[in-house]
This record gives structure tokens, sequence and C-alpha cells, in this order.
């Protein structure tokens, strides 16, 4: 099987990767930027967001730290969150449209997720 960072790089060119691709976003871990002192509590921790281009703010998360922006605020902490505790968590923050997870933003394979794929991967992959 393979990993998560081997489909979303495959997904330009081979499209029928996407089959997998859910299951593997639910299954991993994934570093995020949150305000410090919002660390402790997933439940309540303050995710940072940015401005894209096209005016919708983008939530980043990684895959690995080698993909982590090097712009963040001086007081942003890296937390490692995982996804099945992350996506259900981006339900309260993503809004299509306004703000949108971002896989691996500013990489060739980085994807951004709307609401609707995060709410569809939660139904599909939660017990």
């Amino acid at each position: 099987m393979s990993t998560l960072l081997d489909t979303l790089k495959a997904l330009p060119t081979d499209p029928g990767r996407v089959v997998d691709l859910y299951s593997q976003l639910y299954a991993a871990s994934f570093l995020a930027f949150v305000q410090a002192g919002s660390e402790a509590n997933l439940g309540s921790a303050l995710f940072l967001t940015y401005p894209a281009r096209d005016q919708i703010r983008e939530l980043p998360i990684f895959t690995s730290r080698e993909f982590v922006l090097p712009n963040m605020p001086a007081d942003a902490v890296l937390i490692t969150v995982p996804g099945s505790a992350l996506w259900p968590r981006l339900l309260d923050i993503v809004k299509t449209g306004e703000c949108e997870a971002a896989v691996d933003p500013c990489q060739k394979h980085g994807i951004r997720l709307k609401r609707e794929m995060i709410l569809g991967m939660i139904s599909k992959y939660a017990a």
C-alpha cells in the first residue's frame, strides 16, 4: 500500500489514486501551526491561517517537517495531530470558499480540502 505522500504526488498523472486519498488522509498524522498558548487542548486550539492568492484563507497542515512553511509568526507553535482527531476539529473552522485546509501548501503535490470533502472523509472513516 502506498503512503499518503506517494498518493499526493501521483494524483496529477494518475487520478485513479484518489480512491486511496481519503483513507490515507484520515489515518495519517500531520503537523499544524496553532497560536502559542492554545496548543494544550486540540478542541480549543487556535489554528493559524493565511490569505491565499485567490482570497480564500488557507489553514496549512503538513505531512512532513520538510514541507513546513518558513514564514509563520514567531508565536506560532507547531503541533503534531493524528488525522482522526484533526479532521473533525477542522469542521469547526473550514468553510468552503472562505477558509480551506491546505495539505502541504506551496508544494507541487499540495492540495486544498473543502469542508464537504472533510465531512465525506469523516463520514466514511470515523468509527
